[in-house]
């Protein structure tokens, strides 16, 4: 597990050395100043080469252009036969990411897939959180 935090965001990634999915916990105001470590996850995101990427914006309070292109570079980043998925996104997150067409590139779901890897308790506390209504 790696974690950086800044002055507004936090963002908590969990990998392992072999194929299983990857996910990246987003906290806080997601904006340019969270745009550094945002490039250090997609990094490590293409090193560890994760069948499948979910990406958990329940804890996201604003996201601006910065979460649109970590998504796009993530995405470029991952091999042709893994998936993106962001999970629980608010209100405004979601329409950012319908508004831009995202669901292009990634697939959004309400809940928060939790394979028996993740074993974190940040992971498992934010299972508790009440999903959003209206993702597909």
């Amino acid at each position: 597990m790696a974690q950086v935090s800044g002055a507004h965001f936090v963002i908590t990634l969990l990998t392992s050395p072999r194929r299983l999915p990857a996910l990246v916990c987003l906290a806080g105001e997601i904006d340019m100043e969270a745009d550094p470590a945002l490039s250090g996850v997609v990094a490590r995101l293409s090193a560890t080469a994760p069948t499948e990427v979910v990406v958990d914006l329940a804890e996201v309070t604003f996201a601006s252009s910065t979460l649109l292109n970590f998504l796009a570079r993530a995405h470029l980043a991952l091999a042709a036969d893994s998936t993106l998925v962001v999970c629980r996104p608010g209100e405004s997150t979601l329409r950012l990411l319908r508004a831009t067409n995202m669901e292009d590139i990634v697939t959004l779901r309400a809940d928060l897939p939790v394979p028996d890897h993740w074993m974190p308790s940040s992971a498992a506390r934010r299972v508790a959180l009440p999903t959003v209504g209206g993702v597909d």
